[in-house]
């Protein structure tokens, strides 16, 4: 399955490689042919099985568990778990929701804490007020994500809610009474890997 927003792009490169094939000489579309390869790499949207876990935060990226730290600042007031997660490049791009629930404004929020740049992250509050914060680190060469959902949107657990754009890492904000699953150096797949669970109120 490829995303919807990459068709656009493979349609173009396909039109422009049989273009330079037709009209110069077929070696003339191999550039093409690469292109539109690693193309579909990187907008692929495979299919992942969700567990069928309530309360289960769910990995919204293909990566590698770099970091978990425990009580520490975020963009919301309080302490919470933070779980770090280097990106995988050659996984799928897309970002999965962590838990069902509402999207907030993180950066609307995060004004309040006065940070001199807005977060680029996605913040969701499940039915029993629960959050769980998504952020995605500035810097570094990848470009941010870009979010399909808008604020006051319900969102499901595990549902695809943004394209990763090549952003190179994705930290995860839980409430601090979650029981974490994970441990550092852990490979996850988006959609599938459960990261905690949340804790009944």
């Amino acid at each position: 399955m490829i995303a919807d927003e990459g068709w656009p792009w493979l349609t173009l490169v396909a039109i422009g490689g049989l273009f330079m094939g037709w009209y110069w000489a077929p070696i003339w579309a191999t550039p093409a042919a690469v292109l539109y390869i690693l193309l579909f790499l990187l907008f692929r949207d495979p299919d992942r099985s969700i567990p069928p876990m309530p309360l289960a935060v769910i990995a919204p990226v293909d990566g590698r568990v770099i970091d978990i730290a425990a009580n520490v600042s975020g963009v919301l007031q309080g302490e919470w778990t933070r779980i770090s997660i280097k990106t995988n490049h050659f996984g799928a791009y897309t970002v999965r929701s962590p838990i069902e629930g509402a999207i907030l404004n993180v950066a609307e929020e995060a004004a309040r804490t006065d940070l001199t740049k807005p977060p680029n992250g996605l913040w969701v509050r499940s039915e029993e007020e629960d959050d769980v914060v998504l952020l995605f680190p500035r810097g570094g060469r990848g470009r941010e994500p870009k979010a399909f959902v808008r604020y006051g949107e319900r969102v499901g657990q595990g549902q695809r809610f943004a394209y990763l754009r090549l952003a190179p890492c994705a930290e995860v904000y839980l409430p601090t009474s979650a029981v974490v699953r994970v441990y550092e150096g852990a490979y996850i797949r988006a959609g599938t890997s459960i990261l905690a669970d949340l804790v009944p109120k």
